[in-house]
């Protein structure tokens, strides 16, 4: 193996960091102050990443600078403290001082001119300007004061977005407290002790924490669990679980269009939306073929144990498209099944501004599938306009499936008849 000795040249070791940080450098600068400079990168410097005792050695060589030096507009800004004076304006020891200089040439915020001896000095007429100079020169960090100056403004705005966050963390913890409270002097249905844990839990998570994206997190899960809590405790709409009459009235029909209980038979073929299947099918059949193994390990058991919501209808994930088109942006050019279905009902519950506790109520309760069914049969009833609160109804409704009063046959009856088109 290769050794390599290594040997003191007298000369300055260039790394590839100052290299690039010289490549980088603006080419011109503008008049400034070096108050003006110092101030942008202080607030800059946390974001960009330079550590504090850098910044510390920035001002020590500012002020061995004049403002004649800032106010010229073009080539450097000299000055030429020795280390000694250095060390004993920051009190610190030579290697801690080489290490500093090191890290401030590899950001790109001085400039080193060495002379011959290696020593440091510089000549000012009698006007105070440098004729000749070996030693810093801070010009880089006025060529930098607008990407300071820049990053300084973003850092604010972000400060000011998560103060503004913090705010709302506050404001929604004491609303999700005032609801927890109000049920349980109502004695509503729900663990309003967990709720109120939850909402202080989350609450106490921000910390002193002013970071927008991770504020923004906590808001959003305290705002799904307020509008949980609001759905509970507001009264919601009355639901009618039968929309297409009693079971044994005659369904009403135009002349020109069959009656929905000869319309849907076999003949129409299975790929007709909502056609009845042989006696012989069943919705165990259509689950097996639809859903994937790992989802019907979850729910297979929930879904046969639930089926008199649908008494009988057998569903189809085509039919689901059909009578509500909310689902089809959601899952494109894809063959709509059951696992595909799923997944977009995450993002048609939230458009439908039902709040993910009511969601996993309906699916707890109902069954994945049927839960799915559910949600389009309100879309397509909200997109009729014939309900105003999506969120109440689908607990209004869980709640009548759980009382064994839920017929969502009835109501899938009479989306099918409205697809049907004239007979001739």
């Amino acid at each position: 193996m290769l050794e390599i000795e290594a040997k003191a040249t007298g000369r300055r070791r260039i790394t590839a960091a100052m290299l690039a940080a010289q490549v980088a450098r603006p080419s011109y600068w503008e008049a400034t102050r070096k108050g003006t400079v110092l101030a942008a990168l202080k607030r800059a410097a946390d974001p960009l990443g330079i550590a504090r005792r850098v910044v510390e050695l920035i001002d020590t060589l500012m002020a061995h600078t004049h403002a004649a030096d800032w106010s010229r507009g073009c080539g450097v800004v000299p000055c030429w403290p020795s280390n000694a004076v250095l060390q004993d304006a920051m009190g610190i020891g030579p290697s801690q001082l080489k290490t500093l200089i090191r890290l401030a040439l590899e950001l790109g915020l001085i400039e080193i001119h060495d002379s011959p001896t290696g020593k440091r000095y510089g000549h000012r007429d009698a006007e105070g300007r440098c004729t000749r100079f070996f030693g810093f020169d801070l010009s880089p960090l006025a060529r930098r004061l607008p990407e300071f100056q820049r990053v300084a403004a973003d850092r604010k705005a972000a400060w000011q977005q998560g103060q503004r966050l913090r705010e709302d963390v506050t404001a929604l913890r004491n609303k999700v407290l005032a609801l927890a409270d109000a049920g349980r002097e109502q004695c509503a249905a729900g663990d309003w002790q967990r709720i109120e844990d939850d909402t202080r839990q989350l609450a106490a998570s921000r910390g002193t924490s002013r970071e927008p994206g991770h504020l923004a997190r906590i808001v959003a899960e305290l705002d799904e669990i307020y509008r949980g809590a609001l759905e509970v405790l507001t009264p919601c709409e009355t639901v009618d679980s039968d929309p297409v009459g009693p079971e044994n009235r005659p369904l009403h029909t135009t002349t020109n269009q069959l009656p929905i209980a000869k319309a849907n038979t076999v003949e129409d073929g299975p790929s007709r939306p909502g056609a009845l299947k042989k006696p012989e099918s069943n919705r165990e059949d259509m689950t097996r073929r639809t859903v994937s193994p790992g989802l019907k390990g979850q729910m297979g058991e929930r879904e046969r144990r639930n089926d008199d919501a649908l008494r009988g209808f057998d569903v189809s994930p085509d039919f689901v498209v059909k009578i509500a088109p909310i689902f089809a942006p959601w899952i494109g050019n894809v063959r709509p099944t059951w696992n595909v279905l799923l997944d977009a009902s995450t993002y048609v519950r939230s458009e439908l501004g039902i709040s993910k506790h009511a969601w996993g109520q309906a699916c707890t309760v109902m069954g994945r599938v049927e839960a799915v069914v559910l949600l389009a049969t309100i879309a397509a009833r909200h997109e009729a306009g014939a309900i105003g609160s999506p969120g109440g109804v689908i607990r209004r409704m869980v709640e009548l499936h759980q009382e064994g009063k839920l017929r969502l046959d009835r109501t899938l009856f009479g989306l099918a008849d409205r697809l049907k088109g004239p007979v001739h």
